[in-house]
C-alpha cells in the first residue's frame, strides 16, 4: 500500500501511497510505537492544503489527528504524521504500523522511520516567555494569560475577554526560516511579528465562518522571514478584548530553515507571506497576473481591531494590502449620508460611539477620526509604492436607524429618505453628495474615485447616475489639467439591475466612467453575470472588472456573533479568477479584501 515514508524538512513524516493500490483504499489506521514501549495512536493529516483546513471535513480531520485513522479516497496521494505532537523531538528509529481498510478486507504492513537530529525549531516554553505574566488559572482583571495543558503540550490562550501584555518569545536562530504555528483550538486570531517588521494579523475563520475552528491540533504556516536572533512577538487583536472573538489556542512556534536562503523576491529583511509549498511561483502571481488587481481597504472596520491612528493601521493593514503587489487601493473615506472617517468641512466626522454588526459598543473609530485624517495619511503612506490610491465611496448608507453614525443632514431632511436610502431623484440629494465628492478631489491627491453603489441601491433612476457620475467626472478632469495626472472614476454597481446598465451605458459612452465592476450583494457567489458588460466593453472600450468579495456564501445570522458567512478556500479564490480570465476582464476587484490578505491560507494566492 505504501510507496515511500520520509521525513521532510520541516519534521512531518510524509506516508506516500502506491499509485497501484490507491483506488482500492478505504481508510487507514496509524500507530507508531519506540522499542519496548506500547502502540499508541499517531498524530496524522489527512492534508496539508488550505482547501482542506478550510473547507474539508472537521470529522475526518479529528478523528485523523485523534484515533490515526484517515478516510482514504482516489484523490489522496499522501498523508503525513506529525511526530512532534506525540513525541516532541525524539532521535532515534520509530516503528510505524498501518492497518488498511481495503475494498477486499483488512491488511496490515510496519515500518521503521528514523528520526534524525534536525534544525527545525520549536518554541513552546509559554511560562518562561510570560513570567508573571502567565498562570494557570488567572482571575478576570489580572491582566494574565492562561497557560493550559493541551492533549500535545502546553499552550497559550485567553482566560478572559480583557487586554493582556504583548508576548515576547525568544528566537535562537538566525537566518531565514518558514515560520508555522500550532494550535490546538482551531482557530487563530492576533497580530504577529518578528524583529522590527511591521506587525500582521494571523486571521483563521472562527466560529461564524467555515469549517477551520472545529479542526484540532493543527499547524498553520504563517510567512518566510529573516531571523536574527531577536524575538517573536504576539500580541491582541482589540476585537479579541471586547468582542466575542477569541485568541485561540497557541501552542508551538515552529521554525524550520529555508535551504538556499532568501525566496529571490525578498529584500533581505521582509516578512513574507508567500506559501513554502509555493515557494518561486505564488509570490510571482503579480508578475504573471494578467489585469490590475483593486483592493478595497476599509478602515472603520480595521478600527475595530484595534487601530486607532494612520501609523498603526497602516503599518499592518495596508502593508498587508501591499504585500499582495495591486495594481489600486481604494480606501473607505466616507458613506453618503454616513459621519465621515476623513477631515471634512461638508460634513460630520465620526464622534460617537454606535453598536457594531456584533452588538457591542466600540469607540475605536471615534479615536481613529480624532487621531488622524486617514484618507489623507492612507495617501501619504502609499505615495512611491507603485499603486494607485483611490477614494471609496459609499453612494447611499443613511444611518437613521443608528443616530451616532448618521449624519446631520439626513438628520435635518428624514423626507429625503425613502425605503431606508436617501433619494437620488431629488436635487437636494445628489447636491449633497456631489459637494462632498467635489472636496475629496479638489482637498485630497488621490489618484481618482471608486463608487460604490452595492450596499444600498436603491432609488435611483437612470437620469440621477448619469448626473452624478458625470459631474464626478468633470472634477476628475478639471483635477487633470492642473497635475497632469491621469485620474480615474470607477463605478461598483449591481450586476443585475437595469437601470444602473442603462446609465452606465451612457456614461461609458460619453467617456465618463473608467471603470465598472458588477457585484452582487455580500457574496461571491453565484457569481455576478457581467457579459452585458462586456458587450458594453466591445462598443465603448470603458474597462470592465471581475468582482471577488470577502465571502464565499450568506449562511444565516446569529444574535450574539451577526451574519454566518462561509469563507473562500485557495480553491475558489483560483476558480474565480480562471472564470474571470476566461470571460477577458481587465482586473478583479477584492471588496474586504482584509478577509484575504489577513489569512495565511488566502494571501498569496491572488
Amino acid at each position: 500500500m505504501i510507496d515511500s515514508v520520509m521525513v521532510r524538512t520541516d519534521r512531518l513524516v510524509e506516508i506516500r501511497l502506491a499509485d497501484r493500490e490507491r483506488e482500492r483504499l478505504i481508510s487507514c489506521e496509524a500507530s507508531f510505537a519506540i522499542e519496548g514501549k506500547e502502540w499508541r495512536p499517531a498524530v496524522i493529516y489527512p492534508d496539508l492544503s488550505g482547501d482542506f483546513a478550510l473547507d474539508g471535513s472537521t470529522f475526518v480531520w479529528n478523528q485523523a489527528v485523534t484515533m490515526g485513522i484517515v478516510r482514504l479516497t482516489e484523490n489522496v496521494e499522501a498523508f503525513y504524521w506529525n511526530s512532534y505532537l506525540d513525541i516532541g523531538c525524539f532521535t532515534g528509529t520509530v516503528r510505524l504500523r498501518f492497518v488498511w481498510m481495503t475494498v477486499d478486507g483488512e491488511y496490515e504492513e510496519e515500518h521503521d522511520v528514523t528520526l534524525e537530529q534536525s534544525d527545525v525549531v520549536y518554541l513552546n516554553d509559554w511560562t518562561h516567555y510570560l513570567g508573571g505574566d502567565g498562570a494557570a488559572n488567572p482571575r478576570k482583571g489580572d491582566g494574565k494569560w492562561k497557560i493550559g495543558q493541551g492533549r500535545c503540550g502546553p499552550f497559550v490562550g485567553m482566560g478572559f475577554h480583557e487586554k493582556l501584555p504583548p508576548i515576547r518569545v525568544p528566537v535562537p536562530v538566525e537566518g531565514w526560516y518558514d515560520i508555522y504555528f500550532g494550535t490546538s483550538g482551531g482557530w487563530l486570531r492576533f497580530m504577529a511579528r518578528a524583529g522590527d517588521a511591521p506587525f500582521s494579523r494571523v486571521m483563521t475563520p472562527h466560529l461564524t465562518a467555515g469549517h477551520h475552528a472545529g479542526k484540532t491540533d493543527q499547524e498553520l504556516y504563517w510567512t518566510r522571514g529573516y531571523l536574527r536572533k531577536d524575538a517573536i512577538e504576539i500580541a491582541q487583536l482589540r476585537e479579541t478584548v471586547v468582542s466575542h472573538y477569541d485568541f485561540g489556542r497557541l501552542s508551538y512556534i515552529k521554525l524550520v530553515p529555508v535551504a538556499g536562503g532568501a525566496h529571490p523576491h525578498s529584500d533581505g529583511k521582509a516578512i513574507r507571506n508567500d506559501s513554502p509549498e509555493d515557494a518561486g511561483t505564488s509570490s510571482d502571481a503579480a508578475s504573471s497576473r494578467t489585469g490590475e488587481l483593486i483592493l478595497y481597504y476599509e478602515p472603520y472596520t480595521y478600527s475595530l481591531h484595534g487601530f486607532h491612528d494612520a501609523e498603526s493601521m497602516n503599518g499592518v493593514m495596508l502593508e498587508e494590502f501591499l504585500r499582495l503587489r495591486p495594481t489600486e487601493i481604494t480606501c473607505q473615506t466616507i458613506r453618503i449620508g454616513m459621519k465621515s472617517l476623513h477631515h471634512s468641512r461638508l460634513v460630520e466626522r465620526l464622534n460617537e460611539p454606535a453598536v457594531t454588526d456584533f452588538k457591542t459598543v466600540i469607540d475605536d473609530p471615534v479615536k481613529l477620526v480624532a487621531n488622524c485624517d486617514i484618507l489623507r495619511e492612507t495617501v501619504s503612506y502609499a505615495h512611491g509604492r507603485g499603486v494607485r490610491l483611490t477614494a471609496n465611496i459609499g453612494m447611499n448608507r443613511p444611518y437613521l436607524w443608528n443616530k451616532p453614525l448618521s449624519e446631520s443632514f439626513v438628520r435635518r431632511h428624514p423626507h429625503l429618505v425613502k425605503d431606508g436610502d436617501l433619494d437620488y431623484g431629488d436635487p437636494e440629494v445628489r447636491r449633497y453628495a456631489l459637494g462632498i465628492i467635489e472636496e475629496i478631489v479638489t482637498d485630497y491627491d488621490v489618484g481618482g474615485l471608486l463608487f460604490d453603489y452595492m450596499r444600498h441601491f436603491k432609488n435611483q433612476t437612470v437620469e440621477s447616475l448619469v448626473d452624478t457620475i458625470s459631474t464626478a467626472k468633470s472634477y476628475l478632469r478639471r483635477k487633470e489639467k492642473l497635475t497632469g495626472v491621469k485620474l480615474e472614476l470607477k463605478v461598483r454597481v449591481p450586476a443585475d439591475q437595469a437601470v444602473y446598465y442603462r446609465a452606465l451605458a451612457v456614461c461609458a459612452a460619453q467617456g465618463d466612467v473608467d471603470g465598472i465592476i458588477p457585484s452582487n450583494l455580500v457574496t461571491t457567489e453565484p457569481m455576478p453575470p457581467i457579459g452585458h458588460y462586456m458587450k458594453l466593453r466591445r462598443d465603448t472600450g470603458v474597462k470592465i472588472y471581475g468582482c471577488i468579495d470577502g465571502w464565499k456564501h450568506y449562511l444565516a445570522s446569529d444574535p450574539r456573533a451577526g451574519a454566518l458567512l462561509m469563507p473562500h478556500s485557495p480553491a475558489d479564490l483560483k476558480r474565480y479568477a480562471a472564470a474571470y480570465d476566461k470571460l477577458d476582464v481587465d482586473g478583479i476587484f477584492v471588496y474586504m479584501a482584509d478577509e484575504i490578505t489577513g489569512n495565511p491560507y488566502l494571501n498569496n494566492v491572488l
